[in-house]
């Protein structure tokens, strides 16, 4: 699988807000249809990728070429400090799941270990840190496979002593939550609030897919938009199964998956296996679920910082993020990037539950605008294409249908978690805050360069002016010495 290094550990944690939220049947048709948004996304990027493929193309070039350079240099930035954001995301992630869940001093301390674990991996020499990558690729997938299997187990009353048996969590306490409103309202609320939890482990799922396949078969430019795909679907049934086990795992009405109602909590996987009684299991769990979001953070900070170092090797960046040292790695774009890691430290002040809502909020609203701008790459690609007089060879069947399905399903989330605000509870309504500084941080870079671009052009003509009139100068001068 190409994601599977990159492959986010929010299914564990992440996946036991939704399951609160929404109850189980919510959460297995939040992965259904998240899993259909992303493969109308990933399609659309894809086909752009295979009619022109380029080492840098999906998540940079391509920007710039069928759209403005305004949007170009707004959505590539916004991808790098976005995947930069997964870094302490998945830090606080394993820090929410070993329990550490009060600030404080001890808190401080684990996130220094497993931030400076991550930026040593990141400092080795690239043909070592790709070699270990299917180590950490084999680890998360044997986590997620293993649970799942461990669920069907629980289910199947393999083990004597569980009490589980079958789908008992959709009858009793229910297949749909109530939130925040009783009634119908209240279930269609936390149907909404399930996807809005899910979708974190999808984010960015469809640039880094056809950017792998894009890297990897580039020479086969007609390979990008299959290979993309398959990978789709197989990302989206891993999830989709993973989501039906920890239906099965976890009762919904659960106080730990939210931490008593304070944020995010344990997961779904942990808490079900703890319910079982099994000795031992649920330490093996937490620490395989604790070294899958180290690799993940690994795998992020490798991403982005290449993503920083790709804009400063394309004219895009300052030039300095391009040095590289004997090893071929980055080492300016590495630092700087690994400096996102310092908001993990937040858990130092605040609880991690909360502190992992406010990054996943901020990640999510980032990624809904980075599906956005894809949609708009790929009408400005047929666009282009159609004033050519061509049509491209290869297209993905349920396009362009698919890109109007996720522009209005992308559009429909970004307006949801902004309408948060008005919810009754100061818990919820404080995880609006990220998701307006998401926006403001996008449209700040999009009208600076917009502004910076506009204030160029009308210098333009006043340097021209400038240069000509010292050049006039200049030639009168060297005549009146030819003279003399």
């Amino acid at each position: 699988m190409a994601i599977g290094p990159t492959l986010g550990t929010g299914l564990f944690i992440g996946s036991g807000q939704a399951l609160a939220a929404g109850g189980p049947a919510s959460l297995l048709g939040s992965y259904i249809f998240i899993s259909v948004l992303i493969y109308c996304i990933t399609t659309a990027v894809a086909e752009v990728a295979t009619h022109l493929p380029s080492k840098h193309g999906t998540m940079l070039s391509h920007n710039y070429q069928y759209t403005s350079s305004h949007l170009g240099f707004s959505l590539g930035y916004l991808r790098w400090y976005s995947l930069a954001m997964l870094v302490p995301f998945e830090i606080t992630n394993a820090m929410v799941n070993v329990g550490l869940w009060d600030p404080g001093l001890r808190v401080a301390v684990r996130v220094s270990i497993v931030t400076a674990v991550i930026l040593g991996f990141n400092l080795l020499p690239e043909r070592v840190f790709k070699r270990s990558e299917s180590a950490f690729t084999a680890v998360k997938l044997v986590t997620i496979i293993g649970l799942m299997v461990i669920s069907i187990c629980f289910a199947a009353k393999i083990f004597p002593d569980s009490t589980m048996q079958g789908f008992q969590y959709w009858s009793e306490p229910g297949a749909m939550s109530e939130y925040l409103v009783n009634g119908h309202l209240g279930r269609l609320l936390g149907l909404l609030q399930c996807i809005l939890c899910s979708t974190v482990s999808f984010i960015f799922s469809p640039e880094l897919i056809v950017q792998r396949a894009e890297q990897k078969d580039a020479e086969c430019a007609s390979s990008i938009l299959r290979v993309s795909s398959i990978d789709c679907v197989h990302l989206s049934s891993l999830y989709i199964l993973s989501s039906l086990a920890i239906t099965v795992a976890c009762p919904s009405d659960e106080p730990l998956l939210t931490n008593n109602g304070i944020g995010s909590g344990l997961s779904p996987y942990i808490v079900g296996i703890r319910r079982s009684g099994i000795p031992v299991l649920p330490t093996i769990v937490t620490v395989l679920v604790f070294l899958s979001s180290v690799a993940s953070g690994r795998s992020f900070l490798f991403t982005s910082s290449r993503i920083l170092c790709s804009l400063a090797e394309t004219g895009h960046g300052p030039r300095v993020f391009k040095l590289r040292n004997g090893y071929g790695v980055p080492y300016m774009a590495v630092m700087i990037t690994a400096l996102f890691s310092g908001f993990a430290f937040l858990s130092v002040a605040i609880s991690s539950t909360v502190v992992f809502n406010l990054l996943m909020y901020f990640i999510t609203t980032s990624g809904y605008i980075s599906w956005l701008c894809s949609s708009i790459v790929y009408f400005h690609f047929r666009r282009t294409t159609a004033a050519q007089g061509f049509t491209p060879a290869i297209q993905a069947r349920i396009q362009p249908y698919g890109v109007y399905v996720g522009i209005a399903i992308c559009s429909l989330l970004v307006l949801a978690n902004a309408l948060l605000a008005i919810a009754p509870s100061w818990l919820v309504a404080r995880n609006s805050i990220p998701v307006y500084v998401a926006m403001f941080v996008f449209l700040l870079l999009y009208f600076g360069h917009l502004l910076k671009s506009t204030i160029a052009r009308k210098q333009q003509p006043l340097n021209m002016f400038r240069t000509q009139g010292r050049d006039d100068i200049r030639e009168k001068r060297t005549s009146g010495l030819e003279s003399q």
